[in-house]
């Protein structure tokens, strides 16, 4: 089912590599607004999320290098 992956309009909780937990909503990019922590499904964070399921650890390749993020919670509104 959807809700077990990322796909577009999902609304992901990850954690990054220091445990950190950050949420995004994945948007078309007429919508991006990173005050609301909105991010294309173009963006390499998008790119990287794509697909992952709760609990996955998926690779993001960042302006900062090479990171490792944990899939937490998929949500869809």
């Amino acid at each position: 089912p959807a809700a077990t992956r990322v796909f577009f309009g999902a609304t992901v909780t990850y954690a990054d590599d220091t445990g950190r937990e950050h949420t995004v909503s994945i948007v078309g990019i007429d919508e991006v607004d990173l005050d609301r922590r909105y991010v294309s499904w173009m963006s390499p964070l998008a790119r990287a999320l794509l697909k992952a399921r709760e609990g996955d650890a998926v690779r993001f390749h960042s302006p900062a290098g090479p990171r490792e993020l944990e899939i937490v919670e998929i949500r869809y509104r």
